[in-house]
């Protein structure tokens, strides 16, 4: 009778131990699932800053060529480069490099456009055509040997941006 009572509770022992590896195994392999799907979650979220950073990278690169070029007047690529820098990590080097570009967007961001400018009448679209002349002009050749600079060595994740 004593063997049958120890028999049942080494059983009993036995099958909780084995409910518990269960449970344990189950409790383990969900966390790795989890884990799996964290590091995945990362990865495609890494991948696409990195192809937000290529895609800047590129718009300003493309940018440099059309004003070396003359295919977009030195106001108009200057804002649109100072607007894409805005949003990268620069280094101080290339902020002191490229204040020039943010020199014509500074001076430039009163200035209406797309409907606001059509909405001006011709008098005051002349007023303002004048005044960028006049901020390009000034700023002209600093700009263009900048975008030059940017045509030789364009941008990259190894050229103007701040290294941690």
């Amino acid at each position: 009778m004593w063997y049958f009572i120890i028999a049942l509770m080494v059983l009993i022992v036995v099958v909780l131990g084995a409910v518990a590896w269960k449970m344990w195994r189950r409790v383990f392999l969900e966390e790795q699932n989890r884990k799996g799907a964290n590091v995945a979650e990362e990865q495609a979220k890494a991948l696409a800053a990195q192809e937000k950073l290529d895609y800047i990278f590129e718009s300003l690169n493309v940018i440099a060529s059309s004003i070396v070029n003359d295919q977009v007047r030195i106001a108009e690529g200057c804002i649109r480069m100072a607007v894409l820098m805005d949003s990268l990590p620069l280094s101080c080097e290339s902020k002191h490099y490229f204040s020039p570009v943010f020199e014509v967007y500074n001076q430039t961001r009163h200035i209406p456009t797309h409907q606001q400018w059509k909405a001006l009448d011709r008098k005051q679209q002349k007023k303002f055509e004048q005044e960028l002349f006049a901020i390009e002009g000034k700023l002209n050749s600093q700009v263009r040997d900048i975008m030059a600079s940017v045509a030789e060595k364009p941008f990259t994740m190894n050229s103007y941006i701040k290294k941690h």
